[in-house]
């Protein structure tokens, strides 16, 4: 009778074990989900918003040839999608901008789509079945991103008043007069903001979710994009006092803009290159080939090739004319770019690699003229692997990894992530590979940063672009074949070559502190290391106040016995120390504060890892314990090599420490798990110390 009871009672407590576990799987499993209920106490809200005395509500779609702004008298205008809804504190989010940044005129926030199931309408969409997809995080002020498509999507907000004198197209078609207004309001000298929250959902209907997110994925469909709009760019063109014209690209229909010129200046195009006769000898005819734009040097800067090759490339400069530096030094590529640079006599200046090959004629002129605008830092091109529609390069993406190439080795026959690879993007930054700016703007930086000889010297130039305020620009519409191969070897699979990445990496963020894991151009939430656009996973402390785990850690009681311990709980460790970059903000929100960080993953081999809850525990040299909670954390690429164990997708841990909460001094790691059907306690010594500085 006793088995019978202590069965039922432990069955009970299991399937409440096993129903925690498989909500946290629900919402790890979809890091989207996982995010807004992390970072939204408020439901989405009506689609017409809330009523309130200082703003009105407008729909872009009644935007037609009779509007004005006249007709309106409330001090803000909130311009939205009529085919979707606001979030239920949009309009208090969107004042709270207005009246903390008054120099902002304008001001536009991120938005995601609210998946109707087939049947549903917009009017029943509070149903079970309707559920959030595809968050679309959009970036900071971006005009050059702006100039290429309507941006702001679905969703931005104006002070009426700084307006009134602007005249409304007039057009039939309301998208056009949207697009032709926001351009001439984006010209009066103050930038847009942005609010990085999710304001609006917009309705989508389909069969299944991975249909609609297959779809948007690829779309290309915005105001903005086509020739439709050229006259509308072309008007804000000779506003602007630029000269040049719209392009359409016959298989996209996407239209671009060429910036001319009165007289082509100088193009000095530096190309760095060591015994690498053929392919060098390659690039050069290339230019030469295929190059409209006239007026340009070619500067190559050899660091010790053989007598062969030297003797080789002398002859060839009969061919293709171009300056010969042979200095023999050890590999520096940011050294060797500035000594082509000071040898160049051009207006611009073209860091090139010598594995490139032009492969149609206007691409030096668009770069050009892209880069001759007052606004724009480093221009860089799209790069393919040779004979292939294969991407090796649109533009950099400050990763939750590092610097990354998105969508690299995917197919450019199609769209990505709001036309990524398709539209021109402020971003940033633009690869050296092939990267066009100023000449004056590169000297007065110093050039690229010579303590940066191999890796990310050209994101360090692109990161110092930004923080002087200037733009740097992927023209997406301007195409080269890098003859980087595709089974080229990961650096990360090289133990030499991965230590000297990770030290440079290093020195990047040493640099440039506030952007470590941070780019404005895509948003938190989108940075994943990963070549696809996704959400990726945030980390525990990045979904929680980390001012909360002051009170999470307790002292605790002295370990057992190591005889009497069962240390069947396996763990790996995989950080565990000082965040060097980046500081966690208190509970107040006045100041800043270090903190320490442990990561990793563990599970109880042979048994239901449903059952058991982990705790971490610090031991210092008196034996005095502290018990830390850890936070769980999906680890699908756990699960993967775990096949034949049970309930192991949630195995990642991740747990973190302010500065001054422990006293200074080493404590030993180990990792206890309870189980929640019984009494049994597990213990692992981690086999790690996490040394504790003295607090500020």
């Amino acid at each position: 009778m006793f088995n019978k009871i202590k069965g039922v009672l432990q069955e009970k407590l299991y399937k409440k074990c096993k129903a925690a576990y498989d909500d946290a799987l629900r919402y790890q499993t979809d890091p989207y989900l996982l995010w807004i209920k992390e970072n939204e106490a408020a439901a989405a809200g009506s689609g017409k918003g809330t009523p309130n005395p200082q703003m009105d509500v407008v729909f872009m779609e009644e935007c037609g040839r009779n509007f004005s702004l006249g007709d309106y008298d409330k001090e803000f205008l909130l311009f939205v999608s009529a085919d979707g809804r606001i979030a239920a504190d949009a309009v208090s989010w969107i004042l709270h901008y207005f009246d903390t940044h008054k120099d902002v005129n304008v001001v536009y926030a991120d938005e995601d789509v609210w998946q109707l199931c087939d049947g549903d309408n917009a009017a029943d969409a509070d149903n079970g079945d309707a559920h959030r997809i595809f968050p679309w995080t959009k970036p900071m002020w971006s005009p050059d991103t702006l100039f290429s498509f309507f941006y702001f999507g679905n969703i931005f907000a104006i002070r009426r008043a700084a307006f009134t004198d602007i005249g409304w197209l007039g057009n039939d078609d309301y998208k056009k007069n949207i697009y032709d207004f926001v351009l001439k309001a984006t010209e009066l000298g103050r930038r847009p903001g942005h609010i990085e929250k999710v304001l609006f959902h917009a309705y989508r209907k389909g069969g299944s979710r991975t249909e609609i997110e297959q779809e948007l994925m690829h779309c290309v469909d915005f105001i903005g994009v086509g020739s439709g709009y050229d006259g509308i760019r072309e008007a804000a063109m000779a506003r602007r006092g630029f000269k040049g014209y719209q392009i359409v690209d016959e298989k996209t229909g996407i239209s671009y803009p060429v910036y001319q010129f009165d007289k082509e200046p100088l193009v000095s195009i530096i190309i760095p290159s060591k015994d690498n006769e053929d392919v060098l000898k390659q690039c050069i005819r290339s230019i030469y080939a295929h190059t409209t734009y006239q007026n340009f040097e070619i500067i190559v800067v050899d660091n010790g090739s053989t007598a062969r090759v030297r003797i080789g490339l002398e002859n060839f400069k009969q061919e293709c004319p171009f300056t010969y530096l042979y200095i023999p030094m050890d590999f520096n590529f940011s050294h060797m770019c500035n000594v082509g640079v000071q040898e160049a006599k051009g207006e611009f200046i073209l860091l090139l690699n010598d594995d490139m090959e032009a492969v149609e004629d206007s691409w030096l002129l668009r770069m050009a003229g892209q880069a001759s605008l007052g606004h724009v830092g480093a221009v860089g091109a799209k790069l393919l692997y040779p004979n292939s529609s294969l991407i090796q390069h649109v533009g950099i993406t400050n990763t939750v990894s590092g610097p990354g190439h998105k969508l690299k080795k995917f197919d450019d026959c199609v769209s990505y992530y709001y036309g990524r690879n398709r539209f021109v993007y402020d971003m940033i930054g633009v690869t050296a590979a092939c990267l066009m700016m100023r000449r004056d703007c590169y000297l007065a930086l110093g050039g690229l940063f010579e303590g940066l000889a191999v890796a990310y010297n050209d994101v360090d130039l692109c990161f110092r672009l930004c923080e002087q305020g200037l733009y740097n620009v992927q023209r997406n519409d301007v195409v080269l074949y890098h003859h980087e191969s595709l089974s080229r070897g990961d650096d990360m699979q090289d133990e030499t070559k991965l230590k000297r990445l990770m030290a440079e990496k290093n020195v990047l963020y040493q640099r440039h502190r506030k952007l470590y894991r941070q780019d404005p151009f895509i948003g938190t939430l989108m940075n994943n290391g990963e070549p696809e656009y996704g959400c990726r996973w945030l980390e525990g402390y990045e979904l929680v106040n980390l001012s909360d785990c002051d009170d999470k850690l307790q002292e605790g009681k002295k370990l057992p016995d190591f005889s009497t311990m069962n240390q069947a709980i396996m763990v790996v460790v995989e950080d565990c120390g000082k965040e060097q970059f980046v500081k966690a903000v208190t509970k107040n929100g006045e100041r800043k504060k270090s903190y320490y960080l442990i990561k990793g993953w563990a599970y109880v081999p042979g048994a239901d890892n449903a059952r058991y809850e982990f705790k971490m525990l610090l031991v210092n040299g008196e034996g005095r314990v502290w018990e830390l909670p850890v936070q769980k954390r999906y680890r699908k690429d756990v699960a993967a090599i775990l096949p034949d164990e049970v309930n192991v997708e949630l195995t990642g841990f991740c747990s973190w420490i302010f500065e001054g909460t422990l006293p200074a001094g080493t404590y030993r790691l180990w990792m206890t798990a309870k189980d929640g059907c019984s009494r049994q306690r597990l213990y692992r010594d981690m086999e790690q110390e996490l040394v504790i500085e003295e607090g500020e």
